[in-house]
């Protein structure tokens, strides 16, 4: 689940002292008090020159008055204890969640195929690259704006999908032989795909083509519209493994402004970073999903380490105008904004990713991280609005 450092129960101000000056007082009023009703009601048959006078008339009022600031002092000191010992595991905690909030995943491969390019793909987006055509579906009756793989699909069937999917997938495997050679442990799998085909059969795809020799824990197909939030849920487990995300977005039927691609990350969790003693080539920071404005601006900024003055990079995509307007008004607010170098939107040149709205935009942020040693910031909308902070290794 996020990280939410509001949770967290605040810390408590200090007590006030007792103040020496009017406890010096209260004591002076006391003896003068204890004299007046002394001398009001001794008896006439005693001494009022003996011990016993002097002791009822002065030390009897002043230890009073003493014995009341001695209780108030040490009521004091307790509600101080108390209160520094809550700061003090407040300040724990507090620092246990921000180091569990900027825990990150490596980036330690990358492969895809895409209309634009299949590899160096967020260098050719910025040079301007554009694989979208417009062009006549006669099954919707309508005219669409697409960017669509080669080949395209001829047999228009879940066989024929099937048979596309496996040679796109034999593609990107391929570009990640050499990572998967090189770094082995707990793999697992995970496919996220636009519902073409079932999960069943999204899975014995992918093992058809996936090499035997490589070892892997677990194969997860879904369509959760989660875009970037599985890397929190996975950040929160805590565990040494690797996990080869792959994220599908072929056409059996054409869509309207998206484009098709399938690619692959490999990631890495920070204990098998540490254990294995790997350095990344990228950082993938927590994702935070978008409520309160200020807010995730303040925390996605604070897990990805971003402070009022550091250059960073903007991509997003699928993002709705008025998200987008609170958004840039909250990173202004926050003293973000002005130190943007510039801008990429997707939609605009390579088409919306759709199911891919998760690895696509990672890619284009990772590569353009690594070749420019550049903070990226990610803005995308999928079922909700989410972003994100990648950082060159």
């Amino acid at each position: 689940m996020p990280v939410d450092l509001k949770q967290i129960p605040k810390e408590e101000p200090l007590p006030v002292p007792p103040d020496k000056t009017r406890w010096l007082i209260v004591i002076v009023l006391c003896v003068i008090a204890g004299a007046v009703l002394v001398l009001s009601f001794w008896p006439a048959g005693l001494s009022a020159h003996s011990a016993w006078f002097w002791f009822c008339t002065l030390v009897m009022p002043f230890l009073t008055g003493l014995s009341g600031f001695i209780i108030r002092t040490r009521n004091y000191e307790n509600e101080r204890d108390r209160v520094l010992w809550w700061n003090h595991l407040h300040r724990e905690q507090y620092e246990e969640r921000v180091l569990l909030g900027r825990q990150a995943v490596g980036v330690l491969g990358m492969s895809y195929v895409t209309p634009v390019a299949s590899n160096k793909l967020a260098a050719a987006l910025l040079r301007g690259g554009n694989a979208r055509q417009t062009q006549y579906s006669p099954a919707l009756q309508s005219v669409l704006t697409t960017a669509s793989l080669f080949p395209p699909l001829i047999i228009f069937s879940g066989t024929g999908y099937r048979l596309r999917l496996e040679s796109m997938l034999t593609r990107v495997i391929r570009q990640l032989h050499t990572e998967l050679a090189q770094f082995t442990g707990k793999l697992s799998v995970r496919l996220h795909h636009d519902g073409s085909l079932e999960n069943e059969q999204i899975i014995m795809a992918w093992q058809a083509v996936f090499p035997a020799s490589y070892s892997v824990r677990d194969v997860s197909a879904s369509t959760d519209n989660d875009g970037l939030m599985w890397i929190d849920e996975w950040l929160d487990r805590q565990d040494e493994t690797l996990v080869l995300s792959i994220e599908i977005n072929l056409f059996l039927q054409a869509r309207d402004q998206q484009a098709e691609s399938v690619s692959a990350l490999l990631l890495a969790s920070p204990a098998w970073l540490e254990r294995q003693h790997v350095k990344p080539c990228a950082w993938i920071h927590r994702p935070v999903t978008m409520k309160d404005a200020d807010e995730s601006v303040a925390d996605v900024a604070h897990w990805g380490e971003i402070t009022p003055g550091l250059p960073w990079y903007f991509w997003r995509t699928q993002v709705k105008s008025d998200t987008l307007a609170v958004v840039l008004q909250a990173m202004d607010k926050s003293g973000y904004l002005s130190a943007r170098k510039g801008e990429q939107v997707l939609d605009d040149t390579f088409g919306r990713p759709g199911a891919a709205v998760g690895n696509i935009p990672l890619i284009c942020t990772s590569e353009h991280a690594i070749a420019t040693g550049q903070v990226q910031w990610l803005l995308i909308g999928d079922r909700t609005a989410q972003m994100i902070v990648v950082r060159p290794a």
